[in-house]
Order: structure tokens, then C-alpha cells, then sequence
């Protein structure tokens, strides 16, 4: 059974959307709800606070509307996001292809001005700090935005009932759905094909739970066989032991550095 987590920012189109997932009958995925509300730090907070407790969660959906500056789109997954405020931005792991991809800024503010988002088309005000917090404790997840409203006059009369209606018809919830459950599984054979490497490099413990996370999040992100990257390593083992040990923990901090850049 696989655990799903939906974020959403707010409680008025929720009703809906569990409505909607219940038809599909998913009887191998359990699903959570999440709301966080609009502010960035009500976002922090709220999934931080949840996941501190809910540290089973296979997969979590970020699902929720956006702006728009000139070029309108029906909808589309988030791979980059840039900060207004503090000018750093995230990339996103492409765990699954749902939507076109595109870049959005984010706001620590409700933008009323285009020109405040430079260069990007889309803004919204939680998918940075949403992403941080998934980043930083590592769980796969995709942001998948709904664009309502242009930027100034509709910025400031938002439409929720156009919005709860995008919500509803925009998003193909059953392929969604579908596509996590391959990734899943795809994913699940990648950490059970991470034992055969246990007694190869000889890891402890903890070492183990550190290899199978890095295993894991080698297989999303690099094309490259495993076995290749691991061989290049092996091939400065000798029959130390203590030196053995040296190497499995520099290893160790070199893929994570590695993966860092990915």
C-alpha cells in the first residue's frame, strides 16, 4: 500500500477534489489531505509539522493555483521556481512526466505589478517554500500549477469559483495518479536492487540507510548505469580493512555531493 499526500493551499475546493479521487478506486494507494493555506510560512509550518509526524509518506501532490503574466497556459508542472525576495531558486527532480514543464516565481507578496517578476511568466506565493521543505527531507513530489488570473485587476478580485472549476476539469487525475504508481514501483524495485551492494562495499547499519536514499535518488536523476559509478570506486579498494572503511564513508559523502549537482 503506498501512501499519497495532496497539498493544497486551501480549504474551499478540498471537497471536490477528494470527491473526485475517491471515484477512481486506488485500492493500492492510501491518500492524505493537506491544506497549508495561502502564506509561504503558513506553508512551512504546516508540512513541516505533518511530516514531522507522517514520515511514511510515499509521495506527495502540491496542487494549486497561480498568475499569469502575458501567455496564458491551461495548466503545468513546476520544474524550476524562482524566489522574489531572497533571489535563490529551486530545480525540481523530474520524478514524473505529467504536464509541460515551466518556470514560476514566487512571492513572499500578492504581486499586483508584472514587472516585479522579471522575466517569468508565472507567480504564486507557497510553491518555493513547499519545495524547500520537500527537498530538504527528501520525499519525490510534483508541483502542478493552474493558472486563473492575469496579473493586476484579476490579481485583486480573484475568481474562486473560476478557480474551484479549473481545479476540478484541468487535471486528469486518474493519468496522475497512474504515473505515480509506476514510479513507485519503479522505485521500489530500484531500493530492493540496493541490497545486493550491501555486502559488496560491507556497510554498516547506518551506512545502509544513507546508500539505499542515494541509491534511490541516483536512479531518478542520473542516466548512467549505477554499476559503472560504483566500479570506478571499487577499483581503489585494496585489502585494508581499515582503509576500507575510510573509503566507503568518502565515497558515501562523494555521491551525495555528486547528486547535490544533479
Amino acid at each position: 500500500m503506498y501512501k499519497v499526500l495532496i497539498v493544497w493551499a486551501t480549504s474551499w475546493e478540498l471537497k471536490t477534489i477528494i470527491k473526485k479521487i475517491k471515484e477512481l478506486n486506488f485500492n493500492n494507494v492510501k491518500f492524505d489531505y493537506l491544506i497549508t493555506w495561502m502564506w509561504n510560512y503558513s506553508s512551512i509550518f504546516s508540512l513541516t509539522k505533518y511530516l514531522s509526524k507522517n514520515n511514511d509518506i510515499d509521495f506527495v501532490i502540491n496542487i494549486w493555483v497561480c498568475w499569469y503574466k502575458n501567455k496564458y497556459e491551461k495548466n503545468f508542472q513546476v520544474w524550476r521556481i524562482k524566489n522574489l525576495a531572497n533571489k535563490k531558486e529551486l530545480i525540481i527532480p523530474n520524478f514524473i512526466n505529467f504536464w509541460k514543464i515551466e518556470s514560476i516565481a514566487s512571492s513572499e507578496n500578492i504581486v499586483y505589478d508584472n514587472q516585479i517578476i522579471w522575466e517569468e511568466n508565472f507567480v504564486d506565493m507557497e510553491s518555493f517554500w513547499i519545495e524547500y521543505v520537500l527537498e530538504k527531507i527528501n520525499i519525490a513530489r510534483i508541483l502542478l500549477k493552474i493558472p486563473v488570473d492575469k496579473i493586476w485587476d484579476e490579481t485583486k478580485n480573484f475568481d474562486f469559483e473560476k478557480a474551484k472549476k479549473y481545479l476540478e476539469e484541468n487535471i486528469d487525475y486518474k493519468t496522475l495518479i497512474e504515473k505515480i504508481i509506476n514510479y513507485l514501483e519503479k522505485n521500489k524495485k530500484d531500493i530492493n536492487n540496493a541490497y545486493k551492494y550491501f555486502e559488496i562495499l560491507n556497510l554498516t547499519e547506518s551506512q545502509k540507510i544513507i546508500f539505499e536514499r542515494l541509491y534511490n535518488k541516483y536512479n531518478v536523476l542520473v542516466w548512467e548505469d549505477f554499476d559503472e559509478y560504483l566500479n570506478n570506486f571499487l577499483e581503489k579498494f585494496n585489502n585494508d580493512k581499515k582503509t576500507q572503511k575510510n573509503d566507503i564513508k568518502k565515497f558515501l559523502n562523494e555521491l551525495d555531493l555528486f547528486l547535490e549537482d544533479k
